[in-house]
């Protein structure tokens, strides 16, 4: 088949999305024919993307998450792997591939000029093996590997004053043995060795089969084994039958897809966020890696190779605990732990903990710190955004830490992890209060006020709204943890003292003191207190027009959510979409949900595989906006804030008919719900610990209003509406039955 036009690509590429619906596969007539819209296979530590580059071959570009710098005097940054190529002996015809999102399996038939051949691969969801099976008679195929022909990561902005590079020389060695194939790259970095990759392939065949076999051994700190574990791994890999290590593989990606079952009128956006969950278990596991902007799939040429704080890591992982997926979590939170040493150093001599903008997955710090850890000193404002990208912005950008221990925060709610809660959310919680009570400004009438910080993406200013929103969050969650002690009380009084939020009565919430949001600005950095945190709410005096107001503002400089502000891209639709959904504006957060998917996020996101990317598509894609794709749609079916569960609390009108199984709640409640006619048909809550829930909901029916449930650890409140039958709703569709039983009490 020759090569097709890059035009041809993205129809086909929007009909194979569509083409998906509820049969949870993802179906290819064509292949890719470049990285950035590949097919994306993942265990959570490795991955690959897999794309056409002749008319014989195609190319599966490797990523392995954690392998990062280890020296902390340069910028942080991931390490390029290099690629395998899967040749075969005669040109590529046909495709009729399909990529099953609850098995995480691409298979089907690939038409060569000699015969119809099949193809299966996948990347072992626990064992990290990446495998391909091809079944040919008359034709043969290779994998081959290539090492990166430059070792040296890009990192294309300027982040002065940083070292940037170059800064490492790999070393590439390659060796046989009687069972396979292995290249070794020892990187350095000014000197310093800083790990080695062994990447091992061996083929073997089976009847009429070829099965290529590829693993990814890292080994950061050069502990001289490697090339006996490459050995021994790889001798795993080959002699555990191929069935066998796709039973065990599909197992653990069934039993992972079918945690949670979303139905809805809109089919598109129903097939999306499948997708998403697809991806997010790719990208991680409980013993996997942290996800940072380009999680297992990686490309060298990005000018993000690292972890960002300043909103990327906090949306990454709102989907773990939003779907039922807060285990996934664990890598970030271990992580943090094992890294506290890291939290306290960016914290200088506060006693408490800060996060810079960037990290590597072990939050070291970006390089050398020639500036005190301290907010902007007088007279080195950067008001106007021109010392956007000097160290005063790392420095200055205070919220990132606890804004992302709300993530773990929201984790340990929803599956009432009370361990979680008073250890390690408490700790993190407590430090990084201390971070901002070491910058407090008290004013003669006891207020207190934040110094000169900076605002993501956009402006600094004093009592920036980015702050005061994670800081008053962070302090009734602790409040909420920590009762009645004197550190409580004297929290409390902090909590009464800090500025309210800035507000104008014509734009809404401002940046900060004196600082408007006078252009377009894709970060809503200064609506946190509405979105995640609900600190500003509908169900406050006054707040919904408030918060309307200032939403409302925030999209002004588009024409429309269709025709979006150049500026206005990526979490600008979603983070939209949430924000309305808070204030129960279904047909907003619908139009701005539609409006990401029927404009590519602006423009900026790749309908084969939906990943996001900036600058004209030239550049990486990255993971996390995509994500929140799925949040949003989350939010217009659940949300539990303000001590009540809300059922489908920002649904457009014209929705008669939804469903949702097993998404959480706040205090550990595992929800489902069917919507049928505009009427609530049934309901499921089961509670992981012995208390009550109170339900809100504009299609309650009147036995449900204004009551409080009490509900015994491990039980389930089943209430169904007369007649309806969830067994036979359910078998309406033989794929719901595979995806809606774990947690479900059925009526009889």
């Amino acid at each position: 088949m020759p090569l097709l036009e890059q035009s041809n690509i993205e129809q086909i590429s929007r009909d194979a999305q569509l083409s998906k619906l509820r049969r949870n596969k993802v179906r290819y007539t064509a292949l890719p024919q470049r990285q950035q819209e590949s097919i994306l296979l993942g265990s959570g530590l490795v991955g690959t993307m897999l794309f056409q580059t002749s008319e014989t071959t195609l190319q599966l570009a490797l990523g392995r998450a954690d392998v990062y710098n280890v020296n902390p005097e340069v910028m942080a940054h991931r390490k390029p792997l290099g690629h395998c190529e899967l040749t075969f002996s005669s040109k590529i015809k046909g495709v009729e591939l399909s990529l099953d999102l609850a098995a995480g399996v691409l298979s089907g038939t690939l038409q060569l000029d000699e015969e119809e051949i099949s193809l299966a691969c996948f990347c072992h969801a626990l064992n990290d093996s990446i495998v391909v099976d091809v079944k040919q008679v008359k034709t043969s195929s290779t994998l081959t590997y290539h090492p990166a022909e430059n070792p040296q990561s890009s990192r294309i902005r300027n982040s002065h004053p940083h070292d940037n590079g170059p800064f490492e020389q790999a070393a590439v060695r390659s060796y046989a043995d009687d069972i396979g194939a292995y290249t070794s790259t020892m990187y350095q970095e000014r000197g310093m060795q800083a790990g080695e990759v062994i990447v091992s392939t061996s083929t073997q065949r089976h009847h009429q089969s070829l099965r290529h076999f590829c693993r990814i051994e890292y080994d950061r700190y050069n502990k001289g084994q490697l090339t006996k574990i490459a050995r021994t791994n790889l001798q795993a890999a080959l002699n555990e039958p191929y069935e066998t290590q796709r039973q065990t593989h599909e197992e653990e990606w069934a039993k992972y897809a079918g945690r949670t079952l979303i139905s809805l009128p809109d089919e598109e956006l129903e097939s999306y966020i499948d997708f998403q969950f697809y991806k997010l278990r790719c990208l991680t596991r409980p013993d996997g890696a942290l996800i940072d902007l380009q999680g297992v799939w990686f490309d060298p040429t990005t000018p993000w190779p690292g972890v960002w704080h300043n909103l990327n890591s906090q949306l990454t992982y709102w989907i773990c605990a939003y779907g039922n997926r807060s285990d996934l979590m664990k890598p970030l939170i271990r992580q943090l732990q094992e890294h506290e040493h890291q939290l306290a150093k960016m914290g200088g001599g506060s006693d408490g903990y800060n996060l810079y903008t960037v990290t590597n997955v072990d939050f070291c710090p970006p390089g050398p710190k020639p500036t005190p850890i301290a907010p902007f000193t007088e007279g080195a404002s950067i008001a106007d955004g021109t010392a956007y990208h000097t160290q005063n912005v790392q420095d200055a950008t205070l919220g990132n830490f606890l804004w992302l221990v709300h993530n773990l925060w929201l984790a340990a709610s929803y599956e009432d992890d009370q361990e979680l809660l008073q250890t390690v959310v408490k700790r993190f919680l407590k430090k990084g209060i201390q971070f901002y009570q070491h910058h407090f400004i008290h004013a003669p009438d006891r207020s207190i006020h934040l110094p000169e910080s900076f605002s993501p993406e956009y402006k600094s200013a004093r009592n920036c709204n980015y702050d005061l929103a994670v800081l008053k969050w962070a302090i009734s969650a602790y409040l909420t943890l920590e009762p009645e002690t004197e550190e409580a009380l004297e929290l409390t009084a902090i909590q009464g003292q800090l500025v309210d939020f800035p507000y104008s009565e014509e734009t809404g919430y401002l940046i900060g003191d004196d600082v408007a949001l006078t252009d377009a600005h894709r970060h809503y950095s200064h609506l946190l207190m509405v979105y995640p945190f609900y600190l500003c709410n509908m169900d406050q005096p006054d707040e919904k027009e408030r918060i309307r107001k200032s939403v409302d503002h925030w999209q002004s400089f588009s024409k429309s959510p269709h025709e979006p502000h150049e500026k206005l891209v990526g979490y600008s639709f979603t983070g939209a979409a949430s924000l309305y959904a808070a204030i129960g504006e279904g047909d907003l957060a619908h139009e701005y949900l539609r409006a990401f998917l029927d404009t590519n996020a602006g423009g900026r996101m790749h309908l084969t595989n939906t990943q996001y990317y900036e600058h004209a598509g030239v550049d990486a894609t990255t993971v996390e906006v995509p994500l929140t794709g799925a949040t949003a749609a989350i939010d217009m079916l659940l949300q539990s804030w303000g001590g009540k569960i809300r059922l489908f609390p920002a649904i457009p009108p014209v929705w008669k008919d939804a469903a949702f199984f097993n998404l959480p709640a706040h205090g550990g409640y595992l929800i489902s719900a069917v919507l049928q006619d505009g009427k609530l048909a049934f309901l499921s809550v089961k509670a992981k610990r012995s208390g009550r829930f109170a339900l809100k909901s504009a299609i309650l029916p009147h036995e449900l209003q204004e009551t409080s449930i009490h509900l015994e650890a491990g039980k389930t409140y089943v209430w169904a509406a007369p007649k309806f039958d969830i067994a036979a709703f359910l078998k309406d569709d033989q794929q719901k039955i595979r995806f809606s039983r774990q947690g479900i009490t059925e009526t009889h």
